[in-house]
């Protein structure tokens, strides 16, 4: 009857593996959480780089970002790098670009876990983008865990498991510690560094690396970090072996156990664990001990068995029930650390059963069930039977072993796939949102701008009765634009078709250009005409801006315009309560000399206000630097909004933000 449960149970939890392995794979980790331009985004000019920001810090040597055309010809215009201050953030400098949509492709290896992942979004410039690939997923889905990633895995796994667990067993249960833990030992850090090998091959294969990209990239870290406690331990094992003093043995195991321990350790680091932007320490000392006593239980049953082989039938039940006390120990650590980063990295019940790391999740929870089961058969009928035979427990022994290295293959596959939690959707593009009323306060309205850059947006009013809220039915709703720092471009207009009770929507490219505009709500009823004032800021590109520091001299901010050019500028004094402050503009060609500038306006914004004030700028030399006075600055940030109209007729903007001290 027990065989025949027995053999029930392996062949259920066969079958349960073939379902979790069928469940499919799961995003990876560094995935697109931001970028500029957004995924979808109208430009009116072409950016002079590209920047996308992701969910895990990418390793930017083996990253890269590229910009394609519609006929898949490469625009990018150096290598992919880091953005200073910005570990999550890789950019990349772009050629010239014509009117058109483009494709940002992208790749990314985790700094933090080595897993790859790759993807795409699409921009235009002077056009939407439409079609497919305007709409390309921001992640895509990378390959799932490789056979030969799982089968590492399992190897590393089962060999640290019985570093930790069969030391204990040995230095706990059994005493005087003789050799016969010495052989099952060094297999154990044989095929834990055969693991550590294992899983760095793949994940540079995977990646597409040559093997002397190994070192000082972050799968060479975690090969170190798994491979050389591994490696000491199975050292120690050797010199155990050759040095036969009782108490140099037990010091001895004892050291290759804290060395199994610190290896686990050194996997923690490598996993996606590592990752968590909060709680970092915490998380990872949960997933470590979960690890740990896992080994325990896993690692000293075998040792057990080992063990149990040269002891005297009448003295077998002493070593026995120590090792069921500890066994019982462990399996509450495992069932409240695993609940706990169940919770934390699945995120959600539908997760649980939608996404394949929560089907292995679920694996895991009933072959645990089963575990405890076995356990506890083993506890109260075989435990109880040692000293007259063996055969119960080692039937139960074995097949929880055979159990075990089922959940290790789960466990395997769960560290190649990403946490639903950690699985970056595709950021939306938030509007800018404004809000204002008419002068006799009679309705409201709410001004909705996507994305709220120069080029393109989608415009949506919401219009309102201001005390009761309900809809106000308009016979014309008409939204008018006009630049103060830019009195040449003269006034816009975009009128907004009905598109419900209320709500009136539009697309147009009336913010054509970077800077503060004025923004008039009209609508028109039978009763009459009522406009209502907004105030409206684009959204800037990252710029890059260099800042220089002088002891006794003002800052100097160098903002990178394109060929090469740079648009410099400096506050002087730049302190608070003085009567006038002097924000310096110049404009420098890529020779180093002052580009001729035709015209230059400067607005800025003082801290804590949301509207700019136009400055009065002033030419200081026939070229190209000019000085606005800001009067009676107060302390705190100042925005300065800076256009400029180059001797052919280009235009060049920047924006600056400048700190007043006291």
């Amino acid at each position: 009857m027990v065989r025949t449960a027995l053999r029930l149970l392996l062949v259920l939890t066969a079958a349960a593996l073939a379902v979790a392995v069928g469940a499919g794979t799961a995003q990876a980790h560094a995935l697109r959480e931001s970028s500029f331009p957004d995924a979808g985004a109208a430009l009116a000019k072409p950016p002079s780089e590209v920047r996308v920001t992701f969910g895990e810090q990418p390793d930017p040597a083996l990253s890269s970002l590229r910009i394609l055309d519609t006929a898949g010809r490469d625009h990018t215009a150096g290598k992919t790098e880091a953005v200073p201050g910005q570990p999550l953030t890789l950019r990349v400098a772009v050629g010239p670009l014509v009117d058109g949509v483009y494709t940002v492709s992208w790749r990314t290896v985790s700094k933090v876990d080595g897993h790859l992942a790759a993807g795409s979004f699409a921009f235009g410039v002077g056009v939407s983008p439409t079609g497919p690939s305007a709409t390309a997923s921001a992640g895509s889905r990378a390959p799932g865990p490789s056979g030969l990633n799982v089968a590492a895995r399992w190897l590393f796994f089962t060999g640290v498991m019985v570093l930790v667990g069969a030391t204990i067993v040995a230095l706990v249960c059994f005493a005087p510690a003789g050799g016969s833990w010495l052989g099952l030992l060094g297999t154990g850090a044989a095929v834990a560094a055969a693991g550590a090998f294992g899983v760095a091959w793949d994940e540079l294969h995977s990646a597409g690396l040559a093997l002397s990209r190994l070192s000082g990239s972050p799968f060479g870290h975690a090969l170190l970090a798994r491979l050389v406690p591994v490696a000491a331990a199975g050292a120690v094992v050797a010199a155990v072996a050759v040095i036969k003093r009782e108490r140099f043995r037990r010091i001895g195991l004892a050291v290759v156990g804290i060395l199994g321990a610190v290896a686990m350790w050194g996997d923690v680091e490598a996993s996606h664990v590592a990752a968590a932007r909060s709680w970092r320490l915490g998380r990872m000392a949960d997933q470590w001990l979960h690890f740990a006593a896992a080994g325990i239980w896993v690692g000293g049953l075998a040792a057990l068995l080992v063990g149990l082989r040269r002891v005297d039938p009448d003295q077998r039940a002493a070593p026995v029930r120590r090792f069921s006390t500890m066994a019982l120990g462990a399996v509450v650590v495992i069932a409240a650390t695993g609940l706990q980063r169940a919770f934390d990295e699945v995120g959600s019940l539908h997760a649980l059963v939608s996404a394949a790391f929560g089907r292995y999740i679920l694996l895991k929870s009933g072959l645990l069930v089963a575990l405890v089961i076995l356990g506890a058969f083993n506890r109260y009928r075989s435990v109880p039977a040692v000293s007259r035979t063996l055969r119960p427990l080692r039937l139960l022994s074995r097949t929880e072993l055979v159990v075990i290295g089922v959940v290790l293959v789960a466990t395997g596959f769960l560290q190649g796939l990403a946490p639903p939690a950690s699985v970056a959707a595709p950021a939306a593009v938030r509007p800018l949102v404004l809000t204002g009323h008419d002068f006799g306060t009679t309705l409201k309205v709410e001004l909705d701008v996507s994305p709220g850059t120069a080029g393109f947006d989608q415009f949506r009013a919401t219009v309102r009765d201001y005390d009761s809220g309900a809809p106000i039915s308009a016979s014309a709703v008409t939204l008018r634009f006009r630049l103060p720092a830019r009195p040449d471009l003269g006034e816009s207009t975009l009128p907004l078709p009905s598109a419900g009770p209320g709500v009136y929507a539009a697309q147009g490219a009336n913010l054509s250009l970077d800077g503060t505009w004025d923004v008039t709500v009209a609508i028109q009823r039978p009763s009459g005409g009522t406009e209502v004032p907004l105030t409206l800021t684009t959204r800037q590109p990252p710029e890059r801006i260099d800042i220089s520091r002088f002891a006794g001299a003002p800052t100097l901010y160098a903002l990178h315009l394109s060929d090469g050019r740079s648009m410099q500028v400096y506050l002087d004094p730049g302190k608070a309560g003085v009567h006038i402050n002097e924000f310096h503009v110049t404009v420098v060609a890529a020779d180093s000399t002052e580009l001729a500038v035709r015209d230059l306006s400067v607005s800025a914004t003082p801290p804590g206000a949301a509207v700019a004030a136009p400055l009065s700028a002033r030419r200081l030399d026939p070229t190209g630097h000019f000085v606005a006075d800001v009067l009676d600055a107060t302390a705190g940030s100042y925005r300065f909004d800076v256009d400029a109209t180059a001797a052919t007729g280009e235009q060049l903007q920047g924006h600056f933000t400048i700190a007043t001290t006291k």
